[in-house]
């Protein structure tokens, strides 16, 4: 009689692959590496996951449903952005892999930022479409800010600095947005 299949198998692989990832970036990833960590055989790895790709996109899957989690409980644009530049900061390797050349072509429409774009119709009124140029103003602000962080390029004593710059300039376009309305 044949065994049946583990539910928690393929949970098991993403937490290993994550585990992983955070380890030593993409290069840790084997199916070997993976079935050994999450306790299971390199055949039941490749049934659940067609290849590296296939467990990168799944990581990118997971990332961005921990980021969905992480703004439902902002309560204006300005914490959603802090919220965001925060959990960037601390995964700076799967924001690096969200953003890398590869991931993009293979990226779904960004559920995230539609997500803001309708908090912000919530917050500011109107309707998220909108909010398309607000979102993306905010969007080059933290992702610039997140990766000037996370690559080291502003100096340790200009860091605080940068944050405050960041927190001002997200207040300045909302309420630019907001004036406009």
């Amino acid at each position: 009689m044949p065994r049946p299949p583990d539910p928690l198998l393929e949970g098991r692989i993403l937490e290993a692959a994550r585990k992983l990832f955070m380890k030593g970036g993409e290069k840790t990833l084997s199916m070997r590496a993976l079935a050994r960590l999450a306790h299971t055989n390199t055949p039941a790895v490749y049934r659940r996951f067609r290849n590296r790709k296939a467990i990168l996109r799944a990581l990118m899957g997971r990332y961005q449903q921990d980021l969905y989690q992480a703004l439902q409980p902002c309560t204006s644009p300005q914490e959603a952005c802090e919220r965001i530049l925060e959990f960037a900061l601390a995964r700076p390797r799967e924001y690096r892999l969200a953003f890398s050349e590869w991931f993009s072509k293979f990226q779904k429409p960004r559920p995230n930022f539609e997500y803001l774009k309708t908090r912000f119709a919530e917050w500011l009124g109107g309707s998220p479409e909108d909010h398309s140029s607000l979102a993306l103003g905010l969007w080059a602000q933290i992702h610039g800010t997140a990766m000037l962080l996370i690559s080291k390029a502003v100096p340790l004593e200009d860091q605080a600095e940068l944050r405050s710059v960041f927190s001002a300039s997200v207040k300045l376009l909302v309420s630019n947005a907001s004036a406009h309305r």
